[in-house]
């Protein structure tokens, strides 16, 4: 009896256990934090993992390979200088951004490991990507014939929308690349209409005929990259309504934002630095993507200059020493980030405003000064401002006058730390803990191969999702409306005019 109950439990466990594969090509560390968090997981419960992406991840189980694209962290550090972006125009971020989509993209299917497992006779049952301007990465899951599911570390952004079907409202729904939230005033709208068009006659125009040309090179015997392009069965989304706009979402978009933010216990040094900071401690970090030695040296000594006013110690992500900075001033290339911003002590967060940092700031009841650089930055802290959570000081004015002034706004108004807990509470409070969510959806697809009910949004054309054939039909029929008035009341001003001449004429 117990034999065969072994038996029969054996064959539900692989029936159950999937073959995954997961493309996360972006070389920056917060996504390979969330992608690692998220395939970690999901071979924890069983499955068989393969991952592609840059970083090599640490202590993994036998069920969790990785091809490893080291070339991109290298490349993409010499070709990109990514601290002249916060100066530039959405314009010209919107264009930089899908050519760094269209470099990733290639750089992760020149690979040589790549190549040979597309060239193998692997079989998955599912193909997780993250959507990160690599569309022709979708050609994964044509290409092995398996469900799709994308993964969005930006959250709901005007690129991921489209392809699910999710409506695009440039009244509410702000162009990553600007600082608004989804309460804009009225030219405010008009700029983000500007950058909502361009954007996507930009993507449709340019972008995707590149990554057309990537799909017909790499996956020349699976479907076409228009079908491919919207064949994604779901999306999950790293947002939640509390740092991020309440969007109008279908069903087949899910948010599990904060998912990664689970604190674990400090290194004695830091825990014994936390634990004497009786007056409070500041954590700043710029994060993984950009230095704080790269400052220039008139904002290093503005910095250091407000620093040395404050009674707090502060936690600096530095990547050099430092051997002139204020005694209250502690550096490191690297603070372990989420466990230092739940230690009770942690007053205030000076971040560059990323979305995983804000989230952990909010998770964790934490104030903050942002100082958003690119991407989707400034969006962050725009949100976060005007949730009365965090101050924003921008590079191009930072000063000793303006960080001093926002940071002991920041510290010294309690409102901020009432609006960030009343928020810590929100994004705690959940009937499922979003990394149970995401896998509740992701083996839902795998068991449903794939989900059927994506919104009909999809068979639309944009004209016909927004009404434009309609708009143009109602003008088109009040425009003969128009002019039936006019030609009527030229016949009969004609007429009366005809009649007046001919009663002239009798008279006479």
């Amino acid at each position: 009896m117990n034999v065969v109950f072994l038996i029969t439990s054996f064959l539900v466990l692989r029936a159950e256990c999937a073959k995954i594969l997961g493309i996360f090509p972006a070389p920056g560390h917060s996504q390979f934090v969330l992608s690692d968090i998220l395939m970690t997981e999901l071979a924890k419960r069983g499955h068989q993992v393969t991952v592609i992406c840059p970083h090599e991840p640490k202590n993994q189980p036998p069920n969790y390979k990785t091809i490893v694209t080291k070339e991109l962290i290298r490349d993409t550090a010499g070709d990109f200088s990514l601290w002249n972006l916060e100066s530039q125009s959405l314009f010209k971020n919107i264009k930089a951004t899908y050519v760094f989509g269209n470099f990733i993209t290639e750089k992760t299917l020149q690979n040589k490991e790549v190549q040979e497992l597309l060239q193998s006779n692997e079989h998955f049952d599912l193909v997780i990507v993250e959507h990160f301007f690599n569309d022709a990465l979708k050609g994964f899951a044509a290409h092995f014939k398996a469900p799709l599911v994308l993964f969005s570390s930006m959250g709901s952004t005007e690129w991921n929308r489209e392809c699910m079907g999710a409506p695009m409202l440039p009244t509410i729904n702000a162009v990553t690349y600007t600082q608004y939230t989804n309460k804009m005033r009225f030219f405010q709208r008009i700029r983000n209409l500007y950058g909502t068009l361009f954007d996507y006659l930009y993507r449709h125009y340019v972008f995707y005929p590149e990554q057309r040309n990537y799909m017909a090179k790499y996956f020349p015997s699976s479907m076409d990259f228009d079908k491919v392009l919207y064949n994604a069965s779901l999306m999950l989304l790293n947002s939640h309504v509390t740092t991020s706009e309440n969007a109008l979402l279908p069903y087949n978009m899910v948010e599990i934002g904060g998912f990664h933010v689970v604190s674990k216990p400090l290194d004695k040094e830091v825990q014994t630095l936390l634990d004497g900071a009786t007056d409070g401690a500041i954590l700043f970090s710029l994060g993984s993507f950009l230095h704080s030695s790269d400052l220039s040296e008139d904002t290093r000594d503005a910095i250091f200059r407000v620093f040395a006013k404050l009674k707090q110690k502060v936690l600096w992500k530095f990547e050099t020493d430092l051997p002139d900075k204020p005694e209250n001033v502690f550096i490191s290339k690297w603070w372990k980030q989420r466990d230092i911003l739940a230690h009770r002590n942690i007053k205030l967060f000076i971040t560059h405003g990323g979305l995983l940092s804000t989230e952990e700031a909010i998770v964790n009841g934490v104030p903050m000064v942002g100082v958003p650089i690119l991407a989707d930055q400034k969006m962050n802290m725009a949100r976060a401002k005007s949730n009365g959570v965090a101050c924003v000081v921008s590079l191009s004015k930072l000063s000793e006058e303006t960080l001093f002034e926002a940071v002991n706004e920041t510290l010294n108004n309690p409102s901020y730390r009432n609006n960030v807990k009343r928020l810590s509470s929100l994004i705690k409070d959940r009937p499922m803990q979003p990394l149970d969510l995401a896998m509740y959806w992701i083996e839902y697809t795998i068991r449903h191969s794939g989900m059927t009910f994506k919104p009909s949004s999809l068979y639309l054309h944009w004209f016909e999702m927004y009404m434009v054939d309609i708009v143009f039909f109602a003008l088109f029929n009040c425009l003969v409306v128009v002019l039936f008035v006019i030609s009527g009341f030229k016949f009969v001003k004609g007429c009366i005019s005809t009649c007046r001449k001919s009663d002239k004429k009798k008279k006479q």
